[in-house]
This record gives structure tokens, C-alpha cells and sequence, in this order.
């Protein structure tokens, strides 16, 4: 945990789990100490973040690529992302970055921040309150990860 109470996690994967209304894509977030954070997000962003995952590259840059793109061209850099709350049942991330010395926080949905961070290889940070409050256990997730799927493309 670095001072401002965030924690560093990584992307373990995106899944497909069973909820009452279907299948629904899912990012599971790992502290890396046993503290997993699993984010509902929608098809477009799960493929989105698995493609970046696999460092699949697509013939024509989709919504992410774009964004990333334009970042780079106007000298603009992402400096990490972070998930900084949940309220009524969504989380809301940052995307922190830094242009001509300038530093900028933007609003943004956790699936963008983190479709981002994969493909500038910026760090993901989860604020403690957040991960105390909304993550499971390993011994948890492992208990339901047999009736999840893994996401496939293609």
C-alpha cells in the first residue's frame, strides 16, 4: 500500500460468470495477498482488456487503442489509474495523467481505466477502503471460479 491508502493490484484475468440474468463478463483484480476484486464490466470492455491480457494487437484500433493513441500524439501520459469508491453498487475509477508537466485526475468507469493501464503499462491501485470493503478471498473466488469460464476471443 503506498501512502494515500491505495493498493497495488493486477489483472489476474477476465471470466464469464453465471449471475441470475445470464452470463456476464467479469475483471478479477488480485493484491497479490489473497484479496481478489471482481468487477462486473460489459462485452465490449471484457474483450477490450482480454486482448490487451493476450498483447493481441486488432487490425483496426478499437475505442481503447484509439484513446491511447491520442494520448501519446499529444505527449500525454498516463501515470496510473485507480478504483476510488463504489457508490449505489458501482465502482468509480481515475485516470491520472501527466501532460507538459501538467497532472490531470478524470472520471472514468474501472473497465476503461484498466483496458488503459494494460496498454500503457501503467500501474492499477485500488483504494484500501474499497478492497476492505468489496473483495473476496482466494479461498472464496475458488469456490465459484469452476462455474466461471475463462473469456475466449475469436
Amino acid at each position: 500500500m503506498n501512502e494515500s491508502g491505495n493498493v497495488k493490484v493486477g489483472v489476474r484475468g477476465v471470466y464469464l460468470a453465471q449471475t441470475s440474468y445470464g452470463k456476464s463478463p467479469v475483471v478479477v483484480l488480485s493484491d497479490g495477498k489473497g484479496r481478489l476484486l471482481l468487477i462486473f464490466i460489459g462485452a465490449y470492455e471484457a474483450a477490450s482488456i482480454q486482448m490487451a491480457l493476450n498483447d493481441t494487437k486488432p487490425e483496426r484500433p478499437g475505442t481503447h487503442d484509439l484513446l491511447v493513441n491520442v494520448l501519446s500524439e499529444m505527449s500525454t501520459e498516463v501515470e496510473r489509474v485507480a478504483i476510488i469508491d463504489i457508490q449505489k453498487g458501482v465502482y468509480i475509477g481515475r485516470l491520472y495523467v501527466k501532460s507538459n508537466g501538467n497532472h490531470r485526475v478524470l472520471d472514468a468507469r474501472p473497465s476503461d481505466c484498466i483496458a488503459i493501464a494494460l496498454r500503457t503499462k501503467s500501474p492499477i491501485f485500488v483504494k484500501e477502503e474499497v478492497m476492505g470493503r468489496c473483495s473476496v478471498t482466494e479461498e472464496y473466488f475458488s469456490k465459484y471460479s469452476d462455474s466461471m469460464e475463462d473469456l475466449e476471443l475469436g
